[in-house]
């Protein structure tokens, strides 16, 4: 009774920690992507992110909640991409077969790419997935959201309207 209790406690600590809707991001710097192109025009260079608002998420097919939210990215990039929005896939899947299985039966628009040797991950001090950090024009991070939940949509719409209409950005 008493170690049920505990692994309940410690679950309910654990994912008000992890699952945070929007955590000052570690100050990370964006670099070239060193991992894996998986679809055509997924070729980025840090020139071509400049005076963009971009959004980086890392990913697994095996994540639930990152099943969820995959959809939701590829939506708000549909519709501010031609505003100046990029969104960045990452993916963390050890199974490549689950992962492409996946990607085909639920495709997204944006660049996705593979980071086979976590150094992504690594570099970008990724905790939980999914963790999407969210770059203003200067590739400046300025949120990092983990997990996901159903408000996190609106309030990442949001942020992402007063990123792209920020001059000064």
């Amino acid at each position: 009774m008493k170690r049920g209790l505990l692994v309940v406690l410690f679950m309910s600590a654990w994912s008000l920690s992890v699952f945070s809707k929007n955590t000052t991001p570690p100050n990370v710097e964006f670099k070239n992507l060193s991992a894996e192109a998986l679809s055509k025009g997924s070729k980025l260079h840090f020139d071509d992110l400049k005076g963009k608002v971009v959004l980086m998420d890392f990913w697994a097919s095996w994540c639930e909640p990152c099943k969820e939210a995959l959809p939701h990215y590829n939506k708000l990039y549909k519709k501010y991409k031609d505003q100046g929005l990029i969104v960045i896939g990452i993916n963390e899947d050890d199974d490549t077969k689950e992962r492409d299985d996946f990607l085909k039966a639920h495709p997204v628009e944006f660049p996705m790419f593979y980071d086979k040797s976590k150094q992504m991950a690594k570099d970008f001090k990724v905790q939980a997935l999914p963790s999407l950090f969210v770059f203003d024009k200067k590739l400046k991070p300025v949120a990092l959201y983990r997990g996901f939940s159903d408000d996190k949509p609106q309030a990442l719409e949001k942020q992402i309207q007063e990123l792209l209409k920020d001059e000064q950005n």
